[in-house]
């Protein structure tokens, strides 16, 4: 079961996740982040806002010079937690011998796997894996006023195997989506558009039909002091199964975003809650009735 938790505090002050430092106008093209790690660049990586951003620390050893973070760069940390995919260039000048610190917005790979904590080092490498996944960001991030409500659909397409029909896009931005796929993505058919991924609606409660390959929810909770959590998922004949655990999560008002994989479950009656680590108190719960699986 694909499962995926963000979670972002209701009033902290917003975070600008594209921090970009303004280059100088030198002539040449920008050196991209792979280039330069091969040239003698380092980078630390880790992990900010539940997996939704990155800081990168870059130190250049040489020369001055733009450097690109090409949409579609990924940094893999460990087996266990979902590694972190840029979703928008970012082109910035690191003056010689001198670090750059940037915070960059993020989706995640390896649906499977676990949202990364904050501080989460990513240091199993940088890559580029597919250069179709880094045209369609470019793509996306220029022609569609939500970008950022399919970046993280789209990354999971070629991570992760999902189709092209699973990348939810309002009704009023497909067809510009259909024509970059048409653009960018050789051989494209259009698999049509039934609904796919979705929120429920309010008279629904929470009740999704067999139509509804994944569940979004969002809940709101208000934390007394801050507290070490877990997500659990029950299943119909009561085994449960810990989903995510030993979450940090600080005292106050959070808005937690779940997505929850449906596609070949059988139907029945579902709950997902947020537990306390210490104590095993319910925090919050979600009852979700599945219809129509098979």
């Amino acid at each position: 079961m694909l499962f995926h938790f963000l979670t972002a505090a209701i009033s902290a002050v917003p975070v600008v996740f594209s921090s970009v430092a303004e280059p100088p106008s030198t002539a040449g093209s920008p050196l991209d982040l792979l280039d330069a790690l091969d040239r003698g660049w380092t980078c630390e990586a880790t992990s900010r806002s539940m997996g939704e951003a990155v800081r990168l620390v870059i130190v250049n050893p040489g020369q001055g010079t733009k450097l690109l973070i090409d949409a579609g760069t990924i940094f893999q940390g460990p087996d266990s937690v979902q590694p972190a995919v840029v979703t928008e260039d970012i082109l910035v000048y690191v003056p010689s011998g001198e670090a750059q610190e940037l915070l960059i917005s993020a989706a995640c790979g390896a649906a499977d796997a676990m949202s990364a904590s904050d501080d989460v080092v990513f240091d199993q490498g940088v890559s580029k894996p597919s250069k179709d996944l880094c045209r369609i960001l470019d793509r996306i991030n220029l022609d569609l006023e939500t970008p950022e409500n399919v970046a993280q659909d789209l990354v999971w397409v070629y991570t992760d195997g999902h189709g092209f029909e699973s990348v939810y896009v309002p009704d009023e931005e497909q067809e510009v989506w259909l024509d970059i796929l048409k653009d960018e993505v050789q051989d494209f058919e259009d698999p049509g558009y039934a609904v796919q991924y979705r929120e429920p609606e309010p008279e629904e409660e929470g009740r999704f039909t067999g139509e509804a390959m994944e569940a979004r929810c969002s809940v709101t909770v208000n934390l007394p002091y801050p507290m070490a959590c877990r997500v659990v998922l029950v299943q119909p004949d009561g085994e449960r199964i810990a989903l995510m655990s030993n979450m940090d999560i600080t005292a106050g008002r959070h808005e937690f975003y779940l997505t929850i994989g449906l596609e070949g479950y059988p139907s029945g009656a579902y709950t997902v809650q947020l537990e306390s680590e210490r104590h095993g108190n319910t925090i919050f719960s979600r009852d979700i009735t599945l219809e129509g699986q098979g």
